[in-house]
């Protein structure tokens, strides 16, 4: 009797204990750049952030490689392959048009201010209307890398379109390949984790829309001869960060609170800032390495741009469908990115 008292005792006193005592929560955050690349860096930041906001409750684990493909990202969370992850919104492009506002071409060459513009555009038109819901994630942030440029692995620049049509070009998938297309070309696409694929075997003369930051961190850089800098980047990717749904109602309303909060907008320009700060050292570097500066001409920017007003008219279009005022919310978004701008 005397030890069945004491047993009864120690459990009460555990369970007391244990009340006071919640479980950690672990969630796997897919981690889609290489560990070195400034995006998982922050990424990093950000988890750090989180774990020690929410006192240890919650904590977002990033392995070292992709669980899945960039493609298959948001069909990974939703079955709960991985927790959260980061996409590049060119891969939902048919099925949420509307997400692509932030990366339409020759829009903004500032990733910052993109970023926030992006993220403030998103809570006015489209966090109601929740564009993920059906695919069971919970949207947390997005967010813009810096402009993409045009890059030559020849020793001369490209002045005239008619020049650039008799070259092998890659483009960025998205907007930028769809660019070169409409300017009756065939380029050849892929995401930009891919490019030094085709520049390393010497099948492209040219390639078009990534990031400054992105030849050094993809490995084209040591390829590249030439940049034709654009005044407004040719695209800027833009990002959705998402969590998988169950996994986000499991979580405490106080801890989806610090999250939150530390998510959104402050990631955004967390993110944007970064990237900006990076495009800036990448381009020294490239600098530095040999490679050379050629202003694009105003004749092959006009035509570029040229090819590129169809894209927001069929972007308007199918923002409509999805019930969004497109151009309302274009014209929001540079609004909103020139007053970032201003402020800086």
């Amino acid at each position: 009797m005397f030890l069945k008292n004491i047993s009864a005792a120690v459990l009460a006193m555990y369970c007391m204990g244990a009340g006071l005592v919640q479980a950690e929560t672990k969630l796997v955050l897919n981690n889609f750049v290489p560990p070195n690349h400034f995006f998982s860096k922050v990424m990093h930041e950000w988890a750090a952030d989180v774990k020690e906001a929410t006192e240890g409750r919650v904590v977002f684990e990033i392995p070292a490689g992709p669980v899945a493909a960039p493609a298959q990202l948001l069909n990974a969370t939703r079955s709960g392959i991985v927790d959260a992850a980061v996409m590049a919104n060119i891969f939902v492009q048919k099925q949420v048009p509307e997400f692509s506002y932030s990366s339409l071409p020759f829009l903004i060459n500032d990733a910052e201010a993109g970023s926030v513009a992006n993220w403030k555009s998103y809570e006015k038109f489209l966090a109601d209307k929740k564009p993920l819901k059906r695919y069971g994630v919970e949207i947390l942030s997005q967010f813009n890398f810096s402009g993409g440029q045009f890059y030559t692995l020849e020793d001369n620049p490209i002045t005239s379109l008619d020049q650039l049509k008799r070259k092998r070009i890659w483009a960025l998938n998205g907007y930028t390949a769809d660019t070169i297309i409409n300017l009756g070309m065939s380029p050849i696409v892929s995401p930009a984790v891919q490019i030094s694929e085709y520049v390393t075997k010497g099948v492209v003369d040219v390639y078009y829309g990534i990031s400054l930051e992105s030849t050094i961190d993809f490995k084209s850089a040591p390829y590249t001869k030439g940049i034709m800098m654009l005044p407004m980047g040719a695209t800027s990717t833009s990002f959705s960060f998402f969590i998988n749904q169950r996994a986000w109602d499991k979580l405490d309303p106080k801890d989806r609170d610090v999250i939150s909060e530390l998510s959104g907008e402050a990631l955004a320009r967390r993110v944007g800032k970064r990237a900006q700060e990076e495009s800036v050292i990448a381009y020294k570097q490239l600098m530095a390495d040999g490679v050379t500066e050629y202003p694009i001409t105003s004749e092959l920017y006009n035509d570029l741009q040229e090819a590129a007003k169809p894209l927001f008219e069929t972007f308007v279009k199918e923002a409509k469908k999805k019930g969004v005022n497109g151009q309302e919310l274009i014209d929001y978004f540079m609004q909103t990115y020139e007053a970032e701008i201003a402020k800086q």
